[in-house]
């Protein structure tokens, strides 16, 4: 099947044969049209006609589509172009009519009734206006094919530039939430330093490998489930042993996890989110619950924590607010689209709920 919005960068065996296929339709459309309005019964003298006017419709269509296109249309010069364009034919048409009224029908073919008529015009007659538009029909389907190249170049280099700006976009917020995770568990840890509490080695432990797995193992676009949550148990082993009794945390996985994949780093920031924001020193005890399944190759994940009276207000701000949750919030945009969902509930407690439907659906590949 011919693909016209195909473009070359050189000159291959395919480009060059679908020009030749081009002129020659042009060469068989002009000599059955010129036999059926002279009637000659000679479809050879009108072979040798277009081949020797060829050169002519060659020069003004390839100097029009490979110099003029280029210099004007592409960069949107419309005014310019239709000038030039216009003053190009008109010139192409006073040597089509030269070539054609001193050398071809005088020398090299003889057509008695098309002598007669030469005979009988002057050179300086409608036929130059007729050459002119000759060489400007053959061009205008060329146009349209150079427009729709011109089109797709341009939505596959927009694509090129939309691509490479997220993925510098996406770097930047993984990377910004790295460090954000990191101040606030390096504060605690300093505090457990200080009282000199037993629980800091392991903590030392758990945040080591959480590193590992932030510095190395997330540097790809999509990791496997699995590998996300065991940072995710790491981290919540980690809050546990800060907060001790204080805390009650239900952590439910309900996960076939062998082949899903998930973009790195997204669930812990609701977990830290959850943490930072579930536990008061008012209350005797806080909770948080936190659930992952996967159905149908879809990822189920919620998390749910304490709503204190004092933060009632506060708890809608909370996923727009912070440098950790806004950041994953535009990265669920960036890399799922419409293929996930995000819910907040706020009634007696604080819930977001995270559907993940196409894991290994990159768009913007």
């Amino acid at each position: 099947m011919l693909n016209i919005s195909k473009t070359y960068l050189n000159w291959n065996f395919e480009r060059i044969l679908r020009h030749v296929l081009y002129w020659m339709s042009w060469l068989v459309f002009y000599v059955v049209l010129n036999e059926g309005v002279f009637e000659n019964g000679n479809y050879s003298s009108w072979v040798i006609f277009e081949a020797c006017v060829l050169p002519i419709k060659l020069s003004f269509t390839y100097i029009t589509i490979y110099y003029l296109f280029p210099k004007y249309i592409e960069q949107n010069d419309y005014y310019r172009f239709v000038i030039y364009v216009a003053v190009l034919g008109i010139l192409g048409g006073f040597l089509f009519r030269a070539v054609d009224y001193y050398i071809i029908s005088r020398y090299l073919i003889t057509i008695e009734a098309f002598l007669e008529k030469i005979e009988n015009d002057s050179f300086w007659s409608f036929h130059i206006a007729y050459k002119t538009l000759d060489l400007l029909f053959v061009v205008s389907l060329v146009l349209p094919i150079k427009l729709i190249q011109l089109q797709a170049r341009q939505r596959k280099k927009s694509q090129e530039l939309l691509t490479q700006k997220l993925e510098t976009e996406l770097q930047f917020l993984k990377h910004q939430l790295q460090p954000h995770f990191l101040f606030n568990t390096l504060n605690n840890l300093y505090g457990m330093v200080i009282t000199q509490d037993p629980k800091a080695g392991d903590i030392v432990i758990k945040l080591s490998a959480m590193m590992n797995y932030m510095l190395y193992d997330s540097n790809v676009k999509f990791i496997n489930l699995e590998k996300e949550l065991d940072n995710l148990n790491n981290y919540i082993a980690l809050e546990k042993l800060r907060y001790g009794d204080e805390l009650e945390v239900f952590y439910e996985v309900s996960a076939n996890s062998e082949g899903i994949k998930i973009a790195p780093l997204i669930l812990i920031s609701f977990v830290e989110n959850a943490f930072k924001h579930g536990i008061s020193k008012d209350l005797e005890k806080s909770w948080i619950k936190i659930c992952v399944k996967v159905v149908n190759e879809t990822i189920f994940f919620s998390v749910e924590n304490t709503l204190h009276e004092k933060e009632v207000l506060s708890q809608e701000k909370r996923v727009s607010s912070g440098i950790g949750l806004a950041n994953v919030k535009k990265r669920l945009e960036l890399l799922y689209g419409s293929g996930h969902s995000l819910q907040i509930e706020t009634c007696e407690s604080f819930k977001i709920s995270l559907t993940i439907m196409d894991k290994l659906k990159d768009p913007y590949v």
